[in-house]
C-alpha cells in the first residue's frame, strides 16, 4: 500500500504540468502492484470487486495519459482514489466484523 500511496501522490504534479510521461509512469508503477501475489491474499468476493474497480481506475487513467486526455487522467485520478478509499473502508471493517 506504501508504494502504491507513494506514486499516486505524484500523479497529481503530473496533471497540473500537463506531464504524460510522469503520470503514465507513476500509473503504471501502480498497475505493477495488482501483479503482486500478494494483492489477492483476500479471498473474499467484495475484496474481488473492489480490487477490480481499482484495476480499471488505474488502467483508465494509463490510458488517458497515453492519449494526453487531461479531462480523462483527472477523472481517472480521482476514480483511482475513490476505489483506494472504498476498499481501504470495506477491509477495515471486515477486520473489524471478524
Amino acid at each position: 500500500m506504501r508504494e502504491k500511496l507513494e506514486h499516486s501522490k505524484n500523479i497529481p504534479e503530473g496533471l497540473v504540468t500537463s506531464n504524460w510521461q510522469q503520470i503514465e509512469r507513476e500509473s503504471l508503477e501502480i498497475a505493477k502492484a495488482t501483479q503482486d501475489p500478494a494483492w489477492t491474499v483476500l479471498k473474499m468476493p467484495e475484496y474481488a470487486r473492489q480490487s477490480d474497480a481499482f484495476v480499471r481506475a488505474t488502467e483508465s487513467l494509463i490510458d488517458a495519459a497515453r492519449r494526453h486526455d487531461l479531462e480523462g487522467a483527472s477523472l481517472g485520478y480521482v476514480s483511482l482514489t475513490t476505489s483506494c478509499v472504498s476498499c481501504h473502508r470495506y477491509v477495515a471493517r471486515a477486520r473489524l466484523a471478524r
